[in-house]
């Protein structure tokens, strides 16, 4: 759960489907927020047909990998090098935009530390960092100082 963002997993099973609607209703009862159902997406994996077409009978929108949460791709497969991008590229305008104030070498460090450290930590709660892509921040943080 992220500010107003929720993202449930379970087993594909339509009883398990129908817990979880008795649960959202509950909590919208019980809190009196609503859920926006326009903006609800159900993502399916080795389900039959009918099972799907259970699933469906709640009225969720079927939605297709990969899509963007939190500003991560989330997939079903190992992310490649390429797919590293964003993070190289959110890195590199953090320390561009730095680069133009005049900053002490602990500044520069302390920035690393803080900002630069904190989106690697982002990304690592979600994905494994390929070594060549650790070697290329390793080379942006060795550049900026």
């Amino acid at each position: 759960m992220f500010a107003d963002d929720v993202m449930v997993f379970f087993d594909g099973n339509s009883n398990s489907l129908h817990g979880i609607s008795e649960c959202l209703d509950d909590f919208a009862s019980w809190s009196g927020l609503q859920m926006n159902v326009s903006k609800m997406e159900l993502f399916t994996s080795g389900l039959d047909q009918r099972e799907s077409a259970a699933i469906s009978s709640y009225g969720f929108t079927s939605g297709t990998l990969p899509i963007r949460y939190l500003g991560l791709l989330l997939v079903v497969w190992k992310l490649k090098i390429n797919e590293y991008t964003p993070l190289m590229i959110k890195i590199t305008e953090s320390m561009r935009a730095w680069a133009v104030k005049l900053l002490s070498f602990a500044g520069r460090l302390q920035l690393i530390r803080t900002v630069i450290f904190g989106i690697i930590n982002f990304w690592t709660s979600a994905y494994m960092l390929p070594k060549g892509c650790i070697k290329a921040i390793e080379s942006l943080c060795a550049k900026f100082l």
